[in-house]
C-alpha cells in the first residue's frame, strides 16, 4: 500500500508541475462532451439538469474526501467568484446542449474558437488591459470567420438560426465562467470551487427547467448514463484538469489551447455519429483561427500573457506563474484556529 501511495503522489506531483499538460488533458476530455450530448435523445435542458446534479454529487464526495485528508482553503472573495462562475456556467450549459441538439457538434465547437477574443475583451474590463490596434484588427478577422461558420450553420435544409444564436451565447457565458474561475483560483482550491460551481449551476438550471416545464423525470436509463459520463469525464475530471492550473498560466493561454476542440470533437462526431462538415465550416474555422492567432501574437496580445503579481487581502501574495505552488498553498492555508 505504501508503494502504491508513493507512486500516486509522484504522478500527482508530476502533473502539478506541468500545468500545460493538465490543460491539454482537459481539452481532450472537453472534446468528448459535445459528442456525448449529441448521442443523447433528451432535450438539452433535461440533459443539463441531470449532468449538473450528478456532477455536484461527484464533486461533493471529492470535497468531503479533501476535507478528511487535508482540508480545503476558502475565502469570502472565493465564494463570491464561485457564485458568479456557477450562474454563468449553468446558463452556458443550457445554451451549449440545446445548441448541439439544434445544429451539430462541428457548428458549436467551431464557435469556441472565439473564446480567446472574448477573454481578451473581458480582460480589458476586469483587469484594465488595453489591447492595441493590431489586436483589434485581428479580432475583426476572427469575427469574420465566425460569421462564415454561422452562415454554414444557418443555411441549407438543416440550418437553424436560433441554434447558432444559442451557440454564440454559449461561448459568451463560458468566457464569463472562465474569467471568474481564474479569479477564484487566487482565493480557493479547485475541488471546492468546482463543487460550489456545480451546485450553483444546478440550481440555475433547475430554475430554468421548472419555468419551462421540461420533463426531467422522463429520462431513460441510457440518457441518464450519458449524463453520468458527461458529469464524470468532461464535467469533473476535465474541469479539474483545466481549472487547477489556471492560477499558474496567463489568462489567454487556455482559450488558445481550446482551438484544438473543433478538430478533436468534429473527428469524434464524424467517427461515431456520422456527422459531416462543409467547406464553409472549414473556411470559417481557418479564418477564425487565423484571426485569433494573429491577435494573440500581436504586440498587445503578447502583453496580455505577461503574468502579474497581485496582493489580495485574504490570500496574501499571488504571483500568477511566478511563485511556487507550495508558496501559494501556504498563502491560502488558514491560520490555526481559523475556520476552513
Amino acid at each position: 500500500m505504501t508503494g502504491v501511495g508513493s507512486r500516486r503522489r509522484r504522478v500527482v506531483a508530476a502533473l502539478d508541475d506541468r500545468p500545460l499538460l493538465m490543460l491539454s488533458i482537459g481539452v481532450v476530455l472537453f472534446s468528448s462532451g459535445p459528442v456525448l450530448v449529441a448521442a443523447s435523445s433528451v432535450s438539452g435542458a433535461v440533459l443539463s439538469f441531470w449532468r449538473m446534479w450528478i456532477g455536484a454529487a461527484l464533486l461533493g464526495l471529492l470535497t468531503l474526501w479533501r476535507l478528511r485528508v487535508g482540508g480545503v482553503g476558502t475565502s469570502k472573495h472565493g465564494l463570491w467568484w464561485t457564485v458568479a462562475a456557477g450562474v454563468a456556467f449553468g446558463i452556458h450549459q443550457v445554451f451549449f446542449m440545446t445548441a448541439i441538439k439544434a445544429t451539430s457538434v462541428v457548428d458549436v465547437t467551431l464557435m469556441q474558437v472565439l473564446q480567446p477574443i472574448l477573454v481578451g475583451v473581458l480582460a480589458v474590463m476586469m483587469f484594465g488591459e488595453q489591447p492595441g490596434l493590431a489586436f483589434r484588427a485581428w479580432s475583426l478577422v476572427a469575427v469574420a470567420g465566425a460569421v462564415l461558420v454561422i452562415m454554414a450553420g444557418t443555411s441549407g435544409p438543416q440550418g437553424d438560426p436560433v441554434g447558432m444564436a444559442m451557440a454564440v451565447a454559449n461561448v459568451v457565458f463560458f468566457a464569463f465562467y472562465f474569467v471568474s474561475s481564474k479569479q477564484a483560483m487566487s482565493h480557493m482550491a479547485a475541488v471546492p470551487f468546482l463543487c460550489g460551481v456545480a451546485v450553483v449551476a444546478g440550481l440555475a438550471v433547475s430554475a430554468y427547467v421548472a419555468l419551462a416545464g421540461e420533463p426531467v423525470r422522463s429520462i431513460s436509463m441510457r440518457d441518464l448514463a450519458v449524463a453520468g459520463l458527461i458529469a464524470a469525464l468532461p464535467g469533473t475530471l476535465g474541469h479539474f484538469m483545466f481549472t487547477h492550473p489556471l492560477e499558474r498560466v496567463p489568462a489567454n493561454i487556455p482559450p488558445v489551447m481550446q482551438l484544438a476542440m473543433p478538430l478533436i470533437a468534429g473527428g469524434l462526431a464524424w467517427l461515431f455519429l456520422g456527422q459531416g462538415i462543409s467547406w464553409l465550416h472549414v473556411a470559417g474555422g481557418l479564418v477564425t483561427i487565423t484571426g485569433v492567432l494573429g491577435a494573440l501574437t500581436s504586440r498587445a496580445g503578447r502583453q496580455l500573457g505577461v503574468p502579474r503579481v497581485e496582493e489580495t487581502a485574504d490570500s496574501g501574495p499571488c504571483a500568477v506563474g511566478a511563485t511556487s505552488r507550495s508558496a501559494r498553498r501556504a498563502a491560502r492555508r488558514p491560520a490555526p484556529g481559523e475556520p476552513r
